[in-house]
């Protein structure tokens, strides 16, 4: 089964958390049009890969995202889902999520992505603090996160998720354990952690160290509110973890629309040890140009083998609680780990960065998920 990846790509301007490719939100003269031919590309490119894949695999997860989706028009996100209901096998679809923005959460929108078949949310949060969204440059207030999370709830979004930035250098300790200790209190089922990197120069060791500590710190108060991390920045309370993302970090297949997003896709997967990836185009004009002659909008597409393969299911692994299935490597991909790098996991394992081989599966430890990407590195084949 695989995701389906909207990239709304609209935004009123840049932010420091996020370094995604955007467009600026069109002004209210051009705004009709605009958005038309936008949406007009995006269900062109749906029915383009629909003829190419559909007959490979059911779409099992939807999930819109980008600059700021929520500044498309209820309408537009209609059109859109109707037009994947149409072209795409759903008989097995699991979940559809929609990113929102609290400056853009109003009862009405959020009571109409519910009824037009959204039943998870990711709120772009950042933070519950005034002081925290001015120094983020956040186009809400805090206020407007209350709101939103509240009015979800009551419009029919059990499943709900929140992003919490952390980790510039004049960020508290107090003030993030803040911010935890809120999202626990509300009752907020899943939670991510973004780490916000400072954008002055002059980094600092201490900089890294305190970053560190405040992700170690989440990680300490979410386990103990009954979360657990089903990916190193993804924490979520029984049932409430994002199958869109599991997906992914399973290595899925998935397809992603609109300028700038990527895809990857295993050809009728059984026996088969090469896969596509893709990436659009990162340009909202050009992209409409393309789709509007009716061609696929790739700026760039790489057949992967069997090694950059393995080596991407390593990566991503090592970020799960799950871990990394040793037989699964094998028969995948051909990669025999412990043959070629058993001497690396048993010190690994002395040193209490990974648990023991009880089940043929590799798993960090806490203190090993705090340099995951290291040691998965190490692990890669050559």
């Amino acid at each position: 089964m695989a995701g389906l990846y909207f990239h709304i790509p609209f935004r009123t301007a840049s932010r420091s958390y996020d370094d995604a490719y955007y467009e600026v939100f069109p002004d209210e003269q051009d705004r009709t049009s605009s958005l038309a031919s936008f949406t007009e590309a995006v269900d062109a490119e749906l029915r383009l890969y629909a003829r190419d894949y559909a007959e490979d695999e059911p779409i099992q997860t939807i999930y819109a995202g980008g600059g700021r989706p929520s500044l498309l028009p209820l309408r537009h996100v209609r059109s859109l889902l109707n037009t994947v209901l149409d072209v795409f096998d759903a008989s097995m679809f699991e979940e559809s999520t929609a990113e929102v923005n609290p400056a853009d959460a109003t009862r009405t929108y959020l009571s109409g992505l519910r009824n037009v078949g959204f039943d998870r949310l990711s709120v772009e949060a950042l933070s519950f603090y005034p002081e925290d969204l001015q120094r983020l440059g956040a186009p809400h207030r805090a206020s407007d996160v209350i709101r939103t999370i509240r009015t979800a709830v009551n419009v029919g979004f059990d499943s709900l998720a929140v992003d919490l930035a952390f980790g510039w250098p004049d960020q508290s300790m107090q003030q993030w354990e803040k911010n935890l200790q809120q999202a626990v209190e509300m009752g907020i089922p899943s939670v991510t952690l973004m780490e916000h990197r400072a954008d002055e120069p002059g980094e600092t060791d201490d900089d890294r160290t305190q970053r560190t500590r405040k992700l170690q710190r989440a990680g300490d108060m979410l386990t103990d509110a009954g979360y657990h991390p089903y990916e190193l920045t993804h924490y979520a309370r029984p049932g409430h973890e994002s199958v869109h993302l599991k997906n992914t970090y399973a290595h899925g297949s998935y397809i992603g629309v609109g300028p700038s997003a990527e895809s990857f896709w295993w050809p009728h997967r059984a026996g088969n040890r090469s896969a596509s990836r893709w990436t659009n185009i990162r340009d909202l004009n050009r992209y409409v140009e393309v789709l509007g002659n009716r061609y696929p909008p790739i700026a760039y597409r790489q057949t992967a083998d069997w090694t950059s393969l393995a080596r991407e299911f390593i990566f991503l692994r090592m970020r799960t609680q799950k871990g990394l299935s040793l037989p699964d490597l094998h028969e995948r991909y051909g990669y025999d780990l412990l043959a070629e790098k058993g001497d690396l996991v048993d010190r690994l394992i002395d040193n209490s960065l990974m648990n023991g081989l009880g089940d043929q599966c590799l798993r960090l430890t806490r203190s090993g998920r705090l340099v995951a990407d290291g040691i998965a590195e190490k692990l890669m084949p050559e």
